[in-house]
């Protein structure tokens, strides 16, 4: 008896021990932030946003974005430098390329599809995918990242998009963007095979002058421990059932 509740014990600590093990495995990952500013130019002779898709019209008030100049339907593509600071003259960091149209009939919604190519300093040439809704309305608003390349490659997490000021149809914007990659804990190397994702590199640097903060240093499987205490109770638990 006292051999099968000692058996009894070790198999509940095994529990909890794999239970411990899925959460530290499921928190695994290397996030990063990088903070910069997107300039949507519509005016002048050099406009990087243009309008390719009028919609049929307003047809009623709340059909109408009035401060965006924009009609439900309006689709407008865009090639918006982004800089380090609010300054349109500060260090360019990369491209904001992709659409926005206004998808809300009752309200100032844009649904949103972009890709965000970086290229300054060691982030030159990743990608971030960003696909979501951007209700103007709001101060802060949250765009899902859908994917991305380069340093980037598979990332998920969500850019914090807050407009910094606003001239006419011209807009400066704040992007936050915070990004997970690896799963294993360690960004996936850039050079290897989409199939063999390597196990070297870290989600930290910045994006030229961008702030940018990371977790811990890559590591293989930080929930190793807890696999390797609950085969040494399962052991211990086999043996004594054995000896009973």
């Amino acid at each position: 008896m006292a051999a099968a509740a000692a058996a009894s014990s070790a198999l509940i600590l095994l529990l909890l021990l794999l239970a411990v093990a899925a959460a530290d495995d499921a928190s695994n990952g290397t996030t990063t932030h990088l903070s910069f500013f997107m300039h949507d130019i519509q005016s002048g002779s050099d406009p990087t946003a243009v309008k390719v898709i009028k919609g049929p019209g307003a047809g009623g008030s709340t059909a109408t974005a009035p401060a965006l100049g924009m009609t439900f339907g309006d689709t407008t593509v865009m090639d918006n430098p982004v800089t380090e600071t609010a300054s349109p003259t500060s260090a360019a960091l990369g491209q904001m390329q992709g659409l926005y149209m206004l998808s809300s009939q009752t309200g100032a919604a844009l649904m949103v599809c972009a890709n965000l190519v970086l290229t300054s300093g060691d982030h030159n040439g990743s990608t971030v995918a960003v696909l979501g809704r951007d209700d103007t309305g709001q101060d802060v608003r949250e765009l899902p990242v859908v994917g991305g390349t380069g340093k980037y490659r598979m990332a998920t997490g969500y850019v914090l998009w807050q407009t910094a000021n606003m001239s006419g149809a011209d807009a400066t914007v704040k992007l936050d963007v915070y990004l997970t990659t690896g799963g294993d804990g360690a960004t996936i190397d850039a050079n290897a095979p989409v199939s063999s994702p390597g196990d070297g590199g870290s989600g930290s640097g910045s994006a030229g002058g961008s702030k940018s903060s990371s977790g811990a240093a890559p590591t293989s499987r930080s929930g190793g421990w807890a696999w390797s205490c609950a085969v040494a109770l399962l052991v211990a638990a086999v043996v004594g059932l054995g000896s009973s």
